[in-house]
């Protein structure tokens, strides 16, 4: 039965939202512009969908907009749409985001109920999309759209990349800054897409694919613009900045545009916020990074990825291993906050090379980090390489393959299974050692009063016992599969768990330790605890229907 009454001004948009999401709010101030009422629904776990399902269907909105960025959230986005043509919605269903840009085809053939993907950024897609709709125009030649006309898919023309500065500031209504020890947070974005050719990336691929430039920027006066309004309107000190590049392989124009930055941060009067930054290693220079620091620069993620010579080619992560540590000696110097993770796990691994990331975790122990594998996602030259190798297994909706060296995909399994609380969950001892770490320094930079002279320190200390395990227990994993038989699957058994016993053992001390030290913090600063990881999978940044 369907839904009485559609309402053509009416659109909601979909998608995860553990923090803002730039992507939907950047398309929800789009739509508005146009004259659209846009609302704005999360959709965090699969879960959620009875609830999300119900609140649609009460709002009888003309088109229903999926962001649909992660592809190992793909079957419960395509079945959203499938329960909302099941409760009776017959209004329009577009998906967008990373997945469906590539796999637009995939999805119209084996999922009826959407009725079209913008690919790529999508601000001027949905908007041209939705004024169609409202008008009963054809919808059949809307550039970045793919749809249906009978049996029949129709892909349009790639829409060129619209100028970042043009775009409106992401909406931001109806939420509430996220707070770090009081403090209000929001994601920001000064740029979109990246320059370099990592294999294993979405972004690269996401970007290469696209009609422009590879990666653009916004201008400095335009970024501070947007900071003022939040920090003015909503009260936010801290600005977290979700570009996947935050530079460009230049130094001096670096310095030029943050020099400029900085400029206009100061006749803004916006010098007392934070800024956390994400980066890759070949970036990080001392001048540089000592203007960041002045202008509130408390936190970097360095996008280490791999210190195995073999696994930088197998990546092709354009940096060397001087690179990686140069980057974490430079920030150590400066005494800027960092954290990294590793691929120690990828197609061409070997024992030698999960050896000498291990040497990487021990010799910046202090730095905190975590490791897993380099996983495929669509249209990145990682899958295509797998591909024509004959190595891709499983579908669209999940990919996989196993490691060359079977040592090595053996020491895989037992890793995933043993450190899966520790590396991959939110409460696990990885994360709430890099979460602990930036609430230190968001102490430091606005309770500088209340921060006690022993809490870097100890939290040193800290971060330097949970690496030194970690390489400590993986050490003992790469000599079973070095020594013992591993086709074995009683010896490997009784391996892994005793190794995940330990692994939880050490854990319950880590843990305990770190909530110690959000007690003291919390005391000291008279705040209750609302901190979160701050870097989750993302996937696509801030780009249409794409985050």
């Amino acid at each position: 039965m369907g839904i009485e009454r559609m309402d053509e001004r009416t659109a909601v948009l979909v998608g995860a939202e553990f923090e803002e999401n730039l992507s939907t709010r950047y398309l929800a101030s789009a739509a508005r512009l146009a004259g659209f009422q846009v609302i704005l629904t999360p959709f965090n776990n699969g879960d959620e969908q009875p609830t999300v399902v119900r609140d649609i269907l009460s709002v009888k909105p003309m088109v229903v907009g999926i962001s649909t960025p992660f592809q190992t959230r793909a079957k419960e986005f395509l079945s959203l749409s499938e329960q909302l043509r099941r409760s009776g919605y017959d209004g329009h269903i577009t998906l967008g985001g990373h997945f469906p840009t590539f796999e637009y085809l995939s999805i119209m053939r084996d999922c009826p109920a959407v009725d079209s993907v913008v690919r790529h950024e999508g601000e001027e897609t949905f908007c041209e999309l939705c004024r169609r709709l409202r008008q009963g125009d054809s919808i059949d030649n809307i550039p970045g759209l793919v749809t249906r006309k009978q049996a029949e898919i129709v892909v349009g023309s790639k829409r060129p990349l619209p100028k970042l500065d043009s775009l409106e500031f992401p909406d931001r209504a109806g939420k509430d800054p996220h707070r770090v020890l009081g403090v209000p947070c929001a994601p920001i974005i000064g740029s979109r897409g990246c320059y370099a050719n990592c294999a294993f990336c979405c972004i690269n691929a996401y970007s290469r694919n696209a009609d422009g430039p590879r990666f653009r920027r916004r201008s400095p006066e335009n970024i501070v613009q947007e900071m003022a309004q939040e920090y003015h309107q909503r009260g936010v000190r801290l600005f977290v900045f979700h570009d996947d590049n935050f530079f460009v392989p230049n130094q001096p124009s670096n310095m030029i545009r943050y020099r400029e930055l900085a400029d206009c941060l100061a006749q803004a009067g916006l010098t007392d916020i934070g800024l956390v930054i994400k980066c890759r290693p070949s970036d990080v220079d001392p001048e540089l990074f000592s203007v960041l620091k002045r202008m509130g620069l408390i936190r970097v993620y360095v996008g280490i990825e791999s210190n195995s010579s073999e696994g930088l080619i197998s990546l092709n992560r354009g940096v060397s291993q001087e690179d990686n540590r140069r980057a974490i000696h430079i920030l150590n110097d400066l005494g800027i906050y960092h954290s990294f993770n590793l691929l120690i796990f990828d197609p061409e691994a070997t024992l030698n090379g999960i050896r000498a990331n291990l040497a990487f975790m021990e010799e910046f122990a202090e730095s905190p980090s975590n490791f897993c594998r380099a996983e495929v996602y669509a249209g990145t030259p990682l899958k295509e390489i797998l591909e024509r190798q004959g190595r891709l297994v499983g579908n669209y909706l999940a990919w996989n393959y196993a490691m060359r060296d079977s040592r090595v995909e053996m020491l895989f399994r037992i890793a995933s299974t043993a450190f899966a609380s520790r590396n991959f969950k939110c409460d696990g001892a990885a994360n709430l050692n890099m979460g602990i770490r930036f609430d230190a320094e968001v102490m430091r930079r606005f309770y500088p009063e209340s921060f006690p002279c022993e809490l870097d320190a100890d939290l040193k200390s800290l971060s330097k016992a949970i690496s030194q395990d970690s390489v400590d227990q993986m050490r003992r994993a790469v000599e079973f599969v070095s020594t013992e038989d591993f086709l074995d699957d009683g010896l490997v058994r009784g391996f892994t768990i005793g190794l995940a016993r330990q692994i939880a053992t050490r854990d319950l001390e880590f843990v305990s330790a770190i909530k110690t030290k959000k007690r003291l913090m919390e005391r000291v600063t008279g705040t209750s605890f609302t901190s979160k990881p701050t870097f989750a999978d993302t996937a696509v940044g801030a780009s249409g229907l794409g985050a």
